[in-house]
This record gives C-alpha cells, sequence and structure tokens, in this order.
C-alpha cells in the first residue's frame, strides 16, 4: 500500500500583507479616536456660573483628548464648584462634550455670618452674581435655620426676588410661645408679610393674593395653620395720607370755583 505525502501549505503572501495592512489601520483608527481633541464644548442651564469657570475646573481649558478624561472624573471636579446641585457630561466621537449643570438657588444673605446661603445649604461669599436676594437680618436657632432653608428652597425665584428683608419674628404672648417657627418678612412692595415654615409654599401666592388687594399696603398673613386663610390688613396711616389727598383735591376745586365767581 503506497503512502500518501502530505502536501505542505504554501504561504500566502497577499493575504498576510492584508491582514497586517487591516489589523494596522484598526490601531490606527483606535488611536486617532483616542487622541481626537475636544473640539466643541456646549454647556446648559447655567445662570450664575461663567462658561470658562466650568471649563477650567473640569480641566479641558486647553481641549485635550476628548477620550483622555473621563465623563466621571470631569463631573466629579464640576460638582467641587459652590453653585453645582448636579452635573451630566455627555461625549461623541465627534469631538462634542455635552455638560448640563443644575445650579444651587441663592436663597438669602445672612447678615450674622455675613454669607449668602444656597439652596444646597452652602454658605458662599458674597459678590456681585448674587444680587437681588433678600437680607435674614437676625440670628435664627440652628435647627429652625436648617428647616427654614429647606422650606424656603420651595419658593419661585421670582417671589424671592421681591422679599426686602426676612427677621425672624416668633409669635409670643406674654410668657407663652404660641409659633416659635414664625417670620416677619418685608416685601420691595412696602408690604409685610407673617409666615411660617409650616405655610412657606404659601408665599409662591404672594402675587395673586395681592392682585386681589389692589394698591393697598399692609400686613398679609400666611402662618395661619388654616392653609385656606390669608388675611390682610392695611396700614392705618394709608387711611389718613388718603383722607387727607381728598381734603387737599377738595380745597383746589373750591379755590377754583370762588376764582370762578369773582371773575
Amino acid at each position: 500500500m503506497a503512502v500518501q505525502k502530505k502536501k505542505k501549505k504554501k504561504l500566502n503572501v497577499k493575504r498576510l500583507i492584508l491582514l497586517l495592512l487591516i489589523l494596522y489601520l484598526i490601531v490606527m483608527l483606535c488611536y486617532a479616536i483616542i487622541s481626537m481633541p475636544i473640539k466643541n464644548i456646549y454647556i446648559k442651564n447655567t445662570k450664575l456660573l461663567k462658561d470658562n469657570e466650568i471649563i477650567e475646573v473640569a480641566g479641558i481649558k486647553n481641549y485635550p483628548g476628548i477620550f483622555k478624561i473621563s465623563s466621571k472624573k470631569m463631573e466629579d471636579k464640576i460638582r467641587t464648584l459652590d453653585l453645582v446641585n448636579d452635573v451630566k457630561v455627555k461625549k461623541s466621537i465627534w469631538g462634542k462634550v455635552i455638560i448640563t449643570i443644575e445650579e444651587a438657588k441663592p436663597l438669602f444673605y445672612n447678615r450674622t455670618v455675613e454669607k449668602v446661603v444656597l439652596s444646597n445649604k452652602k454658605e458662599v461669599s458674597s459678590s456681585s452674581k448674587y444680587l437681588g436676594i433678600p437680607t435674614l437680618v437676625n440670628r435664627v436657632p440652628s435647627d429652625l435655620l436648617e428647616t427654614f432653608i429647606k422650606s424656603f428652597c420651595n419658593i419661585e425665584t421670582d417671589i424671592i426676588g421681591m422679599i426686602n428683608e426676612i427677621e425672624y419674628n416668633p409669635d409670643i404672648a406674654g410668657d407663652i410661645v404660641i409659633d416659635s417657627n414664625r417670620f416677619l418678612l418685608r416685601m420691595n412692595d412696602s408690604n409685610i408679610v407673617y409666615v411660617n415654615t409650616l405655610n412657606m409654599k404659601r408665599l409662591n401666592d404672594y402675587k395673586q393674593v395681592m392682585g386681589t388687594i389692589g394698591d393697598a399696603r399692609g400686613t398679609l398673613y400666611l402662618d395661619s395653620y388654616n392653609s385656606n386663610n390669608s388675611l390682610f390688613t392695611q396700614f392705618e396711616n394709608q387711611d389718613t395720607d388718603v383722607d387727607d389727598d381728598e381734603k387737599k383735591d377738595d380745597e383746589n376745586a373750591g379755590d377754583s370755583d370762588n376764582d370762578g365767581r369773582e371773575d
């Protein structure tokens, strides 16, 4: 029986070169993608934070390779900014970085410690970026201050901008403390509002309530434990001023009549 000799397979040089070329192209493509610099940076939802401040803290000021710095690392760096509540970073292979910010809300300036209090409970130095917020003029017990901040966070920004001063003003009758959680608010429109931490959200209806009152100025009581009860009392001296104006108008009218008769 004849023994058949095994044929040796010849090396296909062309296929080997093609394979190596394909591998080389894949490696170079991966390297190009990894080394691709950031081309565009988009920052969303910021009002107080500056774009260059965020870019510098994130470590992408010099537009490094888009995949040389991770999204999580950028997020962790951006969260160190006082005004940042939360942040989300997205990247694309086309060199685009999208940074979406959730800003903390400036609530009030605490005159006692000379700091601006933010909705994330951080206290920061006052600066021109925190204009249009009220001033807390006196000391508040630490536990109540924390509760106040938590409830005040629910107030709309435009309503906060209508408040000039906040004063801790517990309701006390003689030796009896009726409401230790009450605050007095001096509004920019000259009205006064009493409210406690329990009913703080009712402040969001301030414009609607005052719209039904008209031009009268006085004190609005929102501290009632009955959430449907809003009591407004007009300032006493306002009636006097109105009466005086009416008297002056009558006198002027009388003088005009007399002038007419003399003629």
